[in-house]
């Protein structure tokens, strides 16, 4: 006796985020707990028990931008006109392209870092703006 119809596409689900806070205070836990429990020599011989902490706060970090990943979408998508999306692409491609020349020019070391991080960000953004087709 339902009369309203839920919107496809709805919001993140409880779940990812949630998941992403236990995985992340799990990590920094584990960064802690680790080296008391385990010696140095076990930590050599054993890489992926050294690696654990890193595997947690990695998969907290995946899982927390899935769940932005899913709630850009369901908000952006058919949200935006044309004019304002067609735009903002070119930018976030132009930001793209400006960030491998500045990491692969041979003149400024200092480059390289801005270059990388033009390139992280302007793919990140170009990820979740891609979403939002008009």
């Amino acid at each position: 006796m339902e009369n309203s119809k839920k919107k496809s596409g709805g919001g993140v689900p409880r779940g990812l985020p949630i998941s992403a806070v236990i995985l992340l205070v799990l990590g920094l836990i584990a960064m802690q707990v680790m080296p008391n429990i385990v010696t140095e020599e076990q930590m050599a011989r054993n890489v992926l028990l050294a690696a654990i902490p890193f595997i947690l706060i990695f998969a907290a970090i995946l899982i927390a931008f899935m769940s932005l990943i899913w709630y850009a979408s369901s908000k952006l998508s058919g949200n935006i006109s044309e004019k304002t999306y067609r735009p903002i692409e070119y930018i976030l491609i132009g930001g793209i392209l400006l960030g491998i020349f500045l990491m692969f020019q041979p003149w400024v070391f200092i480059m390289f870092r801005v270059g990388f991080y033009l390139l992280l960000a302007s793919t990140l953004l170009y990820i979740l703006w891609s979403l939002g087709r008009p």
